[in-house]
This record gives structure tokens, C-alpha cells and sequence, in this order.
């Protein structure tokens, strides 16, 4: 569940919610068929946009591709997962905590950081030419939080 939702549900202490708490909920709801068809369509497809992705970088980077395609796969299947059920929730939060700053100690502990933001950039590339508009702005938010993520480790 949502953890701004949870914490308005979890605090009550014997009142009822008030304008302001229940808009959350309003607003939860009234995006949901656009998240659900994210979610869907990242459940149906995220492995052929990770495909378009290695094949793209394999052009450029051929070698790094032969060495480390099925982690990158892995990896950006990951990383399209937790996006997925986050958008689902409405929580980056849960994005955060669960995806962002674990993969981003591994990244930076690898000395990936660069390599694996120009791939998600591609990523987000590849996002833009198969979803609609509205849909693909919010996958790439998510994605563009765990690039963030990347480029602080990589300026550390």
C-alpha cells in the first residue's frame, strides 16, 4: 500500500480523515486505470524494451555487451519490476527504499555508474517510442530517480 495512505489510515486515532488526507485517496484513485495500464504494459513488455536497449548498446559498446549483457538484463528487468508495482502503488518511496539505493551501492561499488546511466537512458528512449505520452513520462520519472541515483554515486 501506498505509505502516505498507510500513514493516514494508521494515525486515525479515532477520527475521521480529513479534506486534505481524503484528496490522497481521491487522487490514488483517479489515476489508477493509467497506472494499471503501466503496469501492465511493463509486465508484458519490459523484456523487449531491455532488448532494444542491449541491442542499441551493443553498436557502441560490443564488448561490455559480451561481458555483462545477462546481469545488465537482469538488472534493468529489476529495476522495471519495482518501477512497475511503485507506479502501481503511487509510492516512490517504495521505489527508493526497496530498488534505488541498493542498486545504486552495487553500481557504485563496480565503478558502473556511467555505463548503466547511459543504458537506462536508452531505456527511458525506448519507453517514450511504446507507451503514450502521459504513460511513458511517468515510467521515465521512476527511471530518471534511479539515473539520479547512478550520478551521485558516480560524483562520489
Amino acid at each position: 500500500m501506498n505509505k502516505i495512505i498507510e500513514s493516514h489510515l494508521s494515525n486515525l486515532d479515532g477520527r475521521y480523515l480529513g479534506d486534505e488526507e481524503l484528496q490522497v485517496f481521491e487522487d490514488y484513485l483517479a489515476s489508477h486505470q493509467i497506472r494499471l495500464n503501466i503496469y501492465t504494459f511493463l509486465q508484458e513488455k519490459s523484456n523487449d524494451l531491455i532488448l532494444d536497449v542491449l541491442r542499441e548498446m551493443t553498436r557502441s559498446h560490443r564488448q561490455v555487451i559480451q561481458e555483462h549483457g545477462e546481469k545488465c538484463r537482469r538488472d534493468m528487468g529489476y529495476v522495471l519490476q519495482f518501477a512497475a508495482v511503485s507506479i502501481l502503488r503511487n509510492d516512490e518511496a517504495f521505489f527508493t527504499e526497496h530498488l534505488v539505493l541498493w542498486m545504486q551501492n552495487i553500481m557504485v561499488a563496480l565503478k558502473k555508474e556511467q555505463q548503466s546511466a547511459k543504458a537506462y537512458r536508452l531505456l527511458q528512449q525506448a519507453v517514450e517510442r511504446q507507451l503514450p505520452s502521459e504513460e511513458a513520462e511517468l515510467v521515465n520519472h521512476y527511471l530518471n530517480l534511479f539515473i539520479e541515483a547512478l550520478m551521485v554515486g558516480a560524483a562520489a
